[in-house]
């Protein structure tokens, strides 16, 4: 009985010897091995990450791999805070759910910090900064934004209070307080990632609530879709209804999980780099001194010259008015991932 265990151990061993052997030699030409009974990729003894430390790649099946030339490995994180009014600064519709706007703020610092700390359990290596970035709101509401902070210990955050003040003689007009506060917000956000020696920038705005997974896809799909294009991008968290209502041809990518779709218009929560923001600073400058109509048409001028894509289906819902053409996003589950972040 021992002697045969003795054997079978000594088979098992020599075959993964050969395994191991087989599939660093695969490697070095560029090959990897899947198993077809659970599609996943053999690894040797160390892990897939330890051996293509030297030259990272992504994977896609039946695609296969591409080489990456870079990591993304730490994300600031700037979201824009306001829970003064309750109205929509462009429309006089009440939101879907009918809620007070300090609550769609709470639940989406909730959610993109759950998206933070899943994307930090999947790869270790991934770092957040997260600044929030809040326009004078009660006391109140600001002890409910530190209690959703202490319940994530890991992360990197902290709460910045919006100066008006130090933006009004920038601004090309001054009859338009709330625009002001508005545009304000943009360009403090702009300046701190400027800043920053993060690998990435997400711009986010305050009623946008994630899925768990939407940080990690970003992250990995655009290290994927740089390497591709050889250039910065942007990338959108949301798949916005009004996207849907020309017949414009658009390219569809395999992202990391999801497909991805170029377009050329997009709101102001946005994944980049500090990279693209300082190279096209004039048009980041011109949306936020202005009033311009729309707002963001400095950026959809923009893409005419770079790549702007919209994930399919959305990572993130905006938070609109459900009749809003610039809202909720289409094949979502909208009540179920609102009730997903509940902070209480």
């Amino acid at each position: 009985m021992n002697h045969k265990f003795f054997m079978k151990k000594i088979k098992i061993k020599k075959k993964n010897f050969l395994v191991r052997f087989l599939i660093k030699i695969l490697r070095k030409i560029g090959y990897e091995i899947i198993d077809q009974s659970d599609l996943t990729i053999q690894k040797s003894s160390e892990t897939l990450d330890k051996e293509t430390d030297v030259q990272y790649c992504s994977i896609t099946l039946p695609l296969g791999k591409i080489n990456l030339e870079r990591k993304i490995k730490n994300v600031l994180v700037i979201q824009r805070v306001f829970t003064k009014e309750n109205q929509l600064l462009s429309q006089n519709k009440k939101r879907i759910f009918e809620e007070d706007k300090k609550e769609y703020s709470l639940r989406s610092i909730f959610s993109i910090l759950k998206s933070c700390e899943y994307a930090n359990k999947v790869d270790e290596e991934l770092k957040f900064i997260i600044k929030i970035i809040d326009d004078n709101s009660n006391i109140e509401v600001i002890k409910q934004i530190k209690k959703i902070i202490e319940k994530f210990k890991k992360l990197n955050i902290e709460i910045i209070n919006l100066k008006v003040s130090n933006y009004e003689s920038k601004m090309n007009f001054s009859n338009n307080s709330r625009y002001m506060a508005h545009n304000a917000h943009i360009y403090q956000s702009k300046e701190i990632a400027l800043n920053t020696v993060s690998d990435a920038v997400y711009f986010v705005e305050d009623d946008y609530i994630h899925q768990k997974e939407c940080l990690y896809e970003m992250i990995k799909s655009y290290e994927k879709f740089e390497n591709q294009s050889q250039n910065d991008l942007v990338l959108l968290p949301t798949d916005y209804p009004y996207l849907y209502f020309d017949t414009k041809k658009s390219s569809i990518l395999i992202g990391n999980c999801l497909h991805w779709r170029i377009v050329d218009q997009s709101l102001c929560t946005y994944f980049t780099t500090k990279k693209f923001v300082k190279k096209y600073w004039t048009y980041f400058e011109q949306m936020m001194t202005n009033i311009n109509d729309p707002y963001e048409k400095p950026l959809h001028e923009l893409y005419e010259k770079t790549l702007c894509l919209s994930p399919i289906p959305s990572l993130a819902v905006h938070l609109t008015n459900i009749n809003s053409i610039y809202g909720i996003s289409p094949t979502i589950n909208v009540k179920k991932l609102w009730k997903e972040n509940n902070y209480e």
